[in-house]
Formats: C-alpha cells, structure tokens, sequence
C-alpha cells in the first residue's frame, strides 16, 4: 500500500533503546527511499535485531522516532506499510503452514492467499503448507516467514537475517525477490552477518558498533573512504576490529603449530 506523497518509506531518528544502565541502541539515524535495499551490519550485540524490532514496533524505544511514510510506527496505520521476516522469534508449532498465512490475513483484514499461494510456490514451499510448522525445518519456516511478510505487498519489507539456514535454490529465489521488490518501488531493510551479499546486494548501509552509527554509505563509498577493497574490509575498520584480526590469526597459528607439535 504506497502512499502518493513524496519522501522516504522509513525515517529514523535518534532512536535509542536502554535495558537498565545499559544502552543498546544509541540515538541511531538513518532514512530508506523508495527502491532501495539498505544492510543494517555490526558485530554480534551491536544492536541490528534490536534496531529491527524497534522500526517495526515490536518495541518501544526509550528516544527518537520511527516513522513509516510519514506515519509513527506506533500507529496501527503503519502496520499496512509494513512486513517483517524476523529471526528470533518463535512461531505457532501447532498451526499448519496454510493455516499461518490466514492468521496474518485475518490480522490485516485482507486477503492475500492467491499471493501467497504463488509465493510458497516460488520457494517450493506448496506441497508442505498442509503440514504444521511443528515438523518444518529451520529454512522451511524462514520461507514462510519470508511469504508472511511479502504476501500483501508492504512499502517496507524488513528481514532480519533472511538467508540463514536457506538451501542455495531458496537463496537465489530470495535474492531475486529482494531486487525485484525494490525494483518495483518497494524498499527492503536487511540485518545481516554477511559482507559478500551485503556488497552485492545492498544500495546503502549502515553499520552498528556497541549500538551507535559508526559508519554510513554505499559499499563502494565506504570502500573509498576507508581505501579498501570491500565492504568487509571497511566493516572492520570502522568498528576497530581490523587490528585484532591479525592478533588473533598470530594465537591460532601459534596454538595449532605447537598442538601438531606435541
């Protein structure tokens, strides 16, 4: 559902997230145009999967804003911008794939299941929706996540983690579904571990070290900016991983040649 006004799909602002003393998520900025696929990347507890939870609302931010065309995620009317294949958060064992996908239409009060047929088809899931979740394996519930989120067809689609435990096939058919759905207007929003398909795929990023911005641009921006040759070169410069690198290949060459030794 797009809206005819002009500016970004999503627009955060100063958004900061604090359990306690501690500050996950620190006055973190950044805005998704139409069109654009943007990597949110970081070292593990960076806070990428608290970022993604807090742009689609399933938490509550101590500071700054999310808004969703215009629209502040806390609003029921953003849930019709909105569509989110997480990665952390259980699903119902007991309901069947299909019966899955109805619970999401009912939650929108739409009806998608002739998009959704064709979605699980495209990832060969269809034969396996008469099945409860219960007996899917790990790729086989990110497929149906990824058809949950894309089936109604939101201005942003978020996916957190999205290629983890796909076999190759279902990888390419995902890939191929993210540039589309840019292509045709959309905007995609991707937490990721992985440089390889955040340098391919990716318009922009954003990268988190101990929950701040550290770094922003274009793979190949930043590739120049920090006079390297890939993105995952500069992700280790800017979160000052870089030098513990080589301290660490030193530990594990020394231990392995005195452990072949003895």
């Amino acid at each position: 559902m797009s809206l005819p006004e002009p500016g970004p799909v999503l627009a955060v602002s100063g958004l900061t997230k604090r359990y306690g003393r501690r500050t996950v998520l620190d006055e973190v900025s950044f805005t998704l145009a139409r069109g654009e696929v943007h990597g949110v990347l970081g070292p593990n507890g960076s806070g990428k999967t608290t970022c993604l939870h807090l742009v689609t609302g399933l938490l509550a931010p101590d500071g700054g804003q999310v808004l969703l065309n215009g629209v502040p995620v806390q609003d029921k009317k953003s849930r019709d911008f909105l569509g989110m294949a997480p990665d952390d958060l259980p699903m119902p064992a007991s309901l069947t794939g299909q019966e899955y996908l109805a619970f999401h239409d009912r939650l929108r009060g739409r009806d998608d299941s002739v998009t959704a047929a064709d979605l699980a088809w495209a990832f060969g899931l269809a034969e396996d929706l008469d099945r409860q979740i219960a007996e899917y394996s790990h790729g086989m519930k990110r497929k149906l996540q990824v058809v949950a989120a894309v089936m109604h067809f939101p201005d942003l689609l978020v996916l957190d983690e999205p290629f983890r435990g796909l076999d190759p096939d279902a990888a390419v058919t995902l890939r191929k579904l993210i540039t589309s759905y840019a292509g045709h207007g959309g905007a995609v929003l991707i937490a990721t571990h992985d440089m390889l398909r955040a340098q391919r795929d990716c318009d922009r990023v954003t990268i988190l070290h101990a929950g701040a911005v550290v770094a922003e641009g274009s793979p190949a921006q930043l590739q120049q900016r920090y006079s390297v040759d890939t993105l995952e070169e500069a992700f280790l410069v800017t979160t000052g991983l870089e030098a513990q690198q080589g301290e660490r290949a030193q530990l594990l060459d020394t231990m392995l040649k005195e452990g072949w030794e003895r």
